[in-house]
């Protein structure tokens, strides 16, 4: 497969952008699990989760590094699911948790590419 940066295959976006997507979306559902005490929710949470960590496991198995992929999960995630969560849910965040949270995801990612 054609590379489009530095070893990194369209493939390999894709897979990344899957298990970004379950991870968001298994969050976002985690509330309507009643901790874990709804059995439906549960199962629902489970099954969005799910595809994520395929993704992720089929990243690293066809050598994606694993250094750069759980840093960038662990900046990207975070930061879009609380954007989605002040913007979509209407839950109140300050300026300074958002600018704090912002920085510290860009301090993650950039930790990871060194």
């Amino acid at each position: 497969m054609e590379a489009v940066a530095a070893g990194i295959t369209i493939r390999m976006i894709v897979l990344f952008a899957v298990s970004v997507a379950g991870q968001i979306g298994g969050s976002l559902l985690l509330g309507r699990t009643d901790g874990w005490t709804n059995p439906l929710w549960s199962a629902v949470c489970v099954a969005v989760y799910a595809p994520s960590f395929w993704a992720i496991a089929t990243l690293i198995r066809e050598g994606g590094p694993l250094s750069l992929i759980m840093p960038l999960l662990a900046a990207v995630v975070p930061l879009a699911v609380a954007l989605i969560a002040v913007l979509v849910l209407g839950e109140a965040a300050s300026w300074a948790r958002l600018g704090l949270l912002v920085f510290a995801c860009a301090v993650i990612g950039v930790a990871g590419a060194v």
